[in-house]
């Protein structure tokens, strides 16, 4: 049995201030749950969600602003008060009138100004402190903060929690700073570009960016749509460059993402899935040479941007994929009606394709083509589901967590090839229903309208997936920061709380179910 006792924000707050054991308490309590990465999980998504997906102005300030405090008495020697700043690596520091008061700042700058004066530096401070102290509220947006400074002409702020205590100073340099940091300006540093050497390990940078909003429960729907437009950014560019260094093209052509990126659900694993299709002309031979060219250039430069080769060698490089438009229909068409595992293996690689850059036209026809082709042979389908469904989640009969059992990975399981099971069975009813679109997420709600799946189904599926997505980038993050490796898809039970593992049984009961299901539609086996 259980009371729950509730309180209005203002009157919990305003006891928070008069009685600090009360707050102390609350403080200490929230603050072993968040240490619970679970809890602490449900409780960040529900804020970052919607933070990191607002432009950097209209961010709240305390999705940039880390409580940073120093304070002195305001007797305390201009030298002295020096030296705890420099301790701390602090730009500024407080100065308190008593316990409750803040009377004034010192900063760098008010420093600067007294030794320039030739100042004794044994006075108090109160002598070269700024006063009053503009403060402003860790709930404002960033451009209320750069208002402030400029209103006040002031470079440093005190920000104050919802308890009215100041936690920290702002300064200029920090607005800036983290302006410098926002994806929205590395995306724009990437349009503005004049040459590869420019924008040459970019994707790096966009890893350290990424950390924060990972680590802070971000949904992961928003994260890949991040990479996917600093990606496309990126191929944009390139192909601009490499463009500029050939004559023009001989016809019209797309280029296409394929995989993973093509489904726009790429994370920090990147490497090139891609392709090009040219329109059929009278001097096919010239046309393949310019493109087979062209193509060299555009992948060996994403390779220097840190878009690693494929190692499958799924590339516009490779001869075989840069073709002309009826040449790929010849491809689909190969691949739909001679079941094999090659062929069913480029299936799922090259049916996820999304046009990129260029005439997207082209992608259009090629994409009729697949469609009309899948409904004039409908044993593709069910040769498609038969291959899906030799990727198993991995979970044992008695519902223990498969891992692996030797290798650099002993005791982990792969993420990754988790996931297969739930964006295959996307794939296949996506075909058989005519659905353009080729991102996992897009799909399942495509379907879910036009009743191919149920509410419960569609919800269950889409939040299954987004927590296997979490999991992932945070592994990624993980051996990119911590581990300073390359990122990897392996997830070790053992790192994860108990909660954790029971979802991810319960994931995997539900994947397991979903290829029963489609199994029994499109291949008659229970």
């Amino acid at each position: 049995d259980s009371v729950f006792l509730t309180l209005d924000m203002p009157f919990f707050l305003n006891l928070c201030r008069k009685a600090k054991e009360f707050q102390e308490y609350f403080t200490n309590e929230f603050g072993k749950c968040m240490l619970q990465r679970s809890f602490a999980a449900c409780i960040l998504r529900q804020v970052k969600d919607k933070e990191f997906n607002l432009p950097f102005f209209n961010r709240p300030i305390r999705t940039i602003f880390k409580p940073n405090i120093i304070t002195c008495p305001v007797k305390t020697p201009i030298n002295k008060a020096a030296l705890k700043m420099h301790k701390n690596n602090a730009s500024a520091i407080l100065v308190k009138k008593n316990m409750q008061t803040i009377s004034g700042i010192v900063t760098d700058r008010d420093l600067k100004k007294a030794i320039g004066k030739n100042m004794d530096m044994s006075l108090p401070v109160s002598h070269i402190m700024s006063s009053p102290l503009i403060s402003i509220s860790a709930d404002c947006q960033v451009f209320e903060a750069f208002l402030s400074l400029a209103e006040n002409d002031k470079r440093n702020l005190a920000v104050f929690s919802q308890s009215g205590d100041i936690t920290g100073i702002l300064s200029e340099k920090d607005l800036i700073s983290a302006q410098a940091k926002s994806t929205y300006l590395l995306i724009k540093t990437v349009k503005s570009a004049k040459s590869i050497l420019e924008i040459e390990n970019i994707h790096s940078k966009l890893e350290k960016m990424l950390l924060d909003p990972i680590k802070n429960g971000a949904n992961p729907e928003y994260i890949t749509r991040l990479i996917t437009t600093f990606s496309d950014a990126i191929l944009d560019k390139i192909i601009r460059f490499s463009l500029d260094q050939m004559p023009p093209p001989p016809c019209r052509f797309v280029f296409l993402t394929m995989g993973s990126e093509g489904r726009e659900e790429q994370t920090l694993i990147s490497d090139q899935d891609n392709a090009i299709v040219f329109e059929d002309t009278n001097l096919p031979e010239k046309a393949k040479k310019y493109f087979d060219k062209l193509s060299q250039l555009i992948c060996d430069q994403l390779d220097m941007a840190g878009y690693r080769f494929c190692e499958g060698n799924n590339m516009a490089k490779n001869p075989e994929w840069c073709q002309s438009l009826s040449t790929w229909k010849d491809y689909f068409n190969t691949w739909i009606r001679t079941s094999n595992p090659e062929n069913l293996l480029h299936s799922s690689i090259f049916f996820d394709f999304r046009g990129t850059w260029g005439d997207m036209s082209l992608a259009d026809k090629l994409k009729q083509y697949l469609f009309d082709s899948i409904g004039n042979w409908s044993g593709f389908l069910r040769n498609l589901t038969e291959n899906t469904l030799y990727f198993k989640p991995p979970i044992g009969r008695f519902g223990k967590l498969v891992v692996e059992t030797k290798g650099e990975h002993k005791g982990a399981l792969d993420i990754k090839l988790a996931m297969l099971p739930i964006i295959d069975f996307t794939r296949v009813y996506a075909l058989k229903n005519g659905i353009s679109q080729t991102n996992t997420l897009t799909r399942l709600f495509r379907l879910c309208t036009r009743h191919a799946l149920t509410n419960k189904e569609y919800t269950d599926i889409v939040r299954a997936y987004n927590y296997m997505m979490q999991l992932r980038f945070l592994r990624q993050i993980t051996t990119i920061m911590d581990e300073e490796k390359k990122p990897d898809n392996y997830i070790n039970p053992d790192n994860i709380s108990a909660l954790d593992q029971v979802l991810l049984k319960e994931i995997f009961k539900m994947t397991e179910k979903l290829q029963q299901n489609l199994s029994i539609e499109f291949t008659g086996i229970v």
